[in-house]
């Protein structure tokens, strides 16, 4: 009986533009609130250090499945796809950091 194909997964690509897309969104809702840093430091984590922990898991996985499984098919477009969500995460991360710096910069005046 021949084994079946396994491919790699498309979980980590999901997670990280369901994180991009949160952070995104909660810039938009943010807009109009004044004190939204722990918001903006939720987004801001979430970002560039969920994306780039989701293309480590991808690069892992890929790598133990082909170690692993002679028959495993790895996908190099996955791999391609978060790297460029990567650098798109921290042009998203961007705004939440410029927010983040103003309450700092808010706080830090009025003292």
């Amino acid at each position: 009986m021949a084994k079946k194909t396994s491919k790699a997964s498309f979980l980590p690509l999901l997670v990280a533009a369901i994180a991009i897309l949160i952070s995104v969104a909660i810039f938009f809702l943010t807009r109009s609130m004044a004190d939204a840093f722990l918001w903006h430091l939720i987004a801001y984590v979430l970002t560039p250090l969920v994306v780039a922990l989701c293309l480590g898991w991808d690069s892992i996985a890929q790598r133990v499945g082909k170690g692993n499984d002679p028959w495993f098919s790895a996908n190099a477009s996955y791999s391609l796809i978060l790297r460029i969500l990567t650098g798109a995460s921290f042009i998203a991360a961007f705004p939440h950091i410029v927010s983040m710096a103003t309450d700092i910069a808010e706080i830090l005046a009025s003292k």
